[in-house]
């Protein structure tokens, strides 16, 4: 049987941060970005996963949604022997999220791992599962973290951060840009910015690629845990959604 951990330690950072890349500021001069759209528009892609060089059969999928003033962002990723799962609901306004509710599950191997934060921007409270806490001004969640992110590549900035509500407490995460460049898919070939998560652990790496023509979606990320474990998803198929189910 596979080694579980290599399989669930990549799993387990495709956790909020893909969607996320960044307009590099050494694009040439006129090819300037273009606004982020005010509105973000419902979507859906489908990604291959692949651990050590090895396609493992799982499937993963980003939906973005809209009903009535909030958008839920549904991240999966699964095969017949592991499961995970996340979903944030928030409003959008301005390039600001305002998160309301969190939850993450994963299930396979013998193993099961989850937990949800409630934002109560009233008493200014996250309820998180392994803690209550204060919540700061501009807090995000693991996933609607994404969403923010793409206003800040069509703005070009080369580093931006974010306070982020987890379900023990509040974490702080930070990107750099790295450049554009072309990018190949199984999806198709896309002009691609792309950023790195900076981590204090030695060794851990994240890259998250996306595609301008897309409005800075993720169309690629790779993840190094360690010297011997390294992840990767690759966008499959990509289509934006007429109309909410």
């Amino acid at each position: 049987m596979a080694n579980h951990t290599v399989i669930l330690q990549p799993l387990r950072l495709l956790s909020g941060l893909l969607l996320l890349a960044s307009q590099s500021l050494s694009a040439q001069p006129g090819d300037q970005p273009a606004p982020f759209p005010l509105a973000l528009q419902p979507a859906e892609a489908e990604y291959r996963v692949v651990v050590n060089g090895i396609p493992l059969g799982l499937n993963a999928t980003i939906r973005l949604t809209q009903e009535d003033q909030h958008y839920r962002l549904h991240f999966r990723i699964e095969n017949r022997l592991f499961q995970h799962e996340e979903v944030a609901t928030f409003r959008w306004h301005d390039c600001t999220a305002r998160p309301h509710h969190y939850r993450h599950a994963s299930a396979g191997f013998g193993l099961r791992r989850e937990g949800e934060i409630v934002f109560d921007w009233q008493d200014r409270e996250a309820q998180g599962s392994k803690a209550i806490y204060p919540l700061v001004d501009e807090a995000l969640d693991a996933l609607s973290v994404a969403m923010v992110a793409r206003c800040n590549m069509a703005r070009g900035d080369a580093e931006f951060s974010y306070p982020v509500a987890e379900p023990d407490g509040m974490a702080h995460y930070q990107y750099r840009s790295l450049g554009v460049e072309n990018l190949e898919t199984p999806a198709g070939d896309w002009d691609a910015a792309s950023i790195e998560r900076d981590y204090p652990e030695r060794g851990k790496r994240s890259r998250f690629w996306a595609a301008r023509e897309l409005d800075y979606f993720m169309v690629r990320m790779d993840h190094q845990e360690n010297l011997f474990v390294r992840g990767r998803i690759e966008l499959t198929s990509f289509r934006y959604l007429a109309g909410n189910p």
